[in-house]
């Protein structure tokens, strides 16, 4: 029997069905016109607005399963919502000049970003393995389209069709590993799964270990881990530069948060089965996206591996997770939070310098003294390499201290030391960027398109960037404020049994 569908249901969904109809009216609308105009960006900005309202509305729901516990809409599900929409309004400041540099603007584009933000709704607020394949495939979809969006272009083609062609390849482990679920647990909902592995003892089956390896892999793609990363250089490199930052932002984002409310809420009790498994992918993940980013000189493939590494970093923390401390699941939440900022200002600068010839604009000698000629975007993008290499006081230096405290409070130290000595690593390739930026002469001089959506951005993602830095003072509420939250989150996803 289907559930009843009440009016407390659809307030809970009602970001999903704006973002929904948000993406209906932007197809309709670039069906009958050609190109983007500016009221249809402002209307694109206050669908974002009204979207963020909406979780604002229903930020204090009360967390009980919906629609026959296929959904579970609660603060942690809203604080990634309304972290990937951020990010999405973000992307769409970006894009307005961008696309008319290019001569791509087509309202398409932005229906693309309402769609893929409806399935990372639905991913984040996934309680049922269905629901997270339904997620990841809305998601995905729409993110296929706007990677190849400049159409006339191979690169941009080439991406998209790496993309399209791994991640199906990637979901049907995921979709092997949900069968396997359902055969051993009889279910698919996250509750029953912990209930069955618990009540049958499940915990050091050899094939709950496999279906969660199979299960794992499509995570894996998503969040650009070893081995399956291969995608990620040629993906964004060939992307609009927006659509980029939107990936390594949002897309991160939204993957991290289901892998770790599965993991979280139905594999914990069987953690010390997987703990090895996700440690070794930790170390990989890290150590290839460190030594690879090494010798990149194009920017958009140097913070290609810059975020593998990163999601190394955070993997660090997901092997320390446990039944018994949510520091590892918080110390997940505020990592995933600092470097969505982080790689969002950054690349507001790569798109401002990417230009349409065969340079475009990204080789590290194209940023060749521009922090004496734009001082102001000199001294941000500096701001975001110090954040991603871990030098406080921003916030990547705490994000990377809890990390591995999480790890060494697990009893995981030759992993946080392992992660210290890669982080030591990164500093060479993002320390090169700012000594370019003010130790190198430029050959010639690369036009800059800083317009007002870009400045928007940077300033935002800088202030984010050392709010959080400057939290521990206890002057400034950022990082206790936000860690205490995010315990408080945690622990009431644990509570729902």
């Amino acid at each position: 029997m289907m559930p009843a569908f009440t009016a407390d249901i659809a307030r809970v969904l009602m970001p999903l069905f704006i973002l929904s109809g948000a993406g209906c009216v932007m197809l309709a609308w670039g069906a009958l016109s050609r190109g983007v105009s500016r009221i249809q960006e402002i209307v694109v900005g206050l669908l974002h607005i009204a979207v963020l309202a909406s979780v604002v509305s229903i930020w204090n729901v009360d967390s009980e399963p919906i629609l026959g516990g296929m959904l579970l809409v609660d603060k942690f599900s809203l604080f990634f919502t309304a972290l990937c929409t951020i990010c999405s309004l973000a992307t769409l400041l970006l894009s307005g000049n961008y696309l008319r540099r290019f001569g791509i603007g087509r309202s398409e584009y932005y229906g693309m970003f309402f769609f893929s933000l409806a399935g990372m709704f639905v991913l984040v607020s996934a309680y049922d393995l269905m629901s997270v394949f339904l997620g990841i495939e809305l998601m995905s979809l729409a993110i296929y389209i706007v990677v190849a969006f400049r159409r006339r272009d191979f690169f941009s083609n080439e991406a998209a069709l790496k993309y399209f062609l791994l991640g199906a390849f990637a979901i049907a482990f995921f979709l092997y590993g949900m069968s396997l679920i359902y055969g051993l647990c009889g279910t698919l909902n996250f509750d029953g799964i912990m209930a069955a592995v618990t009540e049958r003892n499940l915990m050091h089956e050899p094939a709950l270990l496999l279906a969660v390896a199979m299960v794992m892999v499509g995570f894996i793609f998503k969040i650009s881990a070893v081995p399956f990363h291969m995608w990620v250089p040629d993906v964004y490199q060939g992307a609009p530069s927006p659509v980029t930052g939107f990936m390594a932002s949002a897309v991160k984002a939204a993957s991290f948060a289901a892998f770790l409310r599965l993991f979280y809420m139905s594999f914990i009790v069987a953690n010390d089965q997987w703990t090895g498994i996700m440690a070794v992918l930790a170390i990989l993940t890290m150590t290839v996206g460190n030594i690879t980013a090494l010798v990149q000189r194009n920017i958009k493939r140097m913070l290609a591996y810059s975020s593998i590494a990163h999601a190394g970093y955070i993997l660090v923390a997901m092997a320390a997770l446990s039944p018994d401390s949510t520091r590892a699941a918080s110390a997940v939440m505020y990592y995933v939070l600092t470097y969505a900022f982080m790689t969002l200002g950054a690349f507001a600068l790569v798109t401002a310098l990417e230009k349409k010839d065969d340079t475009k604009g990204l080789d590290l000698d194209d940023y060749s003294g521009i922090g004496l000629r734009r001082p102001f975007l000199g001294f941000a993008m500096a701001t975001f390499m110090f954040a991603m290499a871990g030098i406080p006081p921003t916030a990547g230096f705490f994000a990377k201290y809890y990390v591995f405290s999480a790890a060494i409070e697990r009893g995981l130290v030759m992993l946080a030391v392992i992660g210290v000595l890669n982080s030591a690593l990164s500093l060479y390739y993002y320390l090169r960027v700012v000594v370019y930026m003010y130790f190198r002469t430029a050959k010639a001089e690369v036009p800059v398109f800083d317009t007002l959506g870009v400045r928007i951005v940077l300033v935002v993602s800088l202030i984010v960037v050392i709010w959080l830095g400057l939290g521990p003072s206890g002057n400034i509420p950022g990082i206790e404020s936000i860690l205490d939250w995010t315990n408080e989150s945690l622990a009431r996803i644990a509570s729902v049994k």
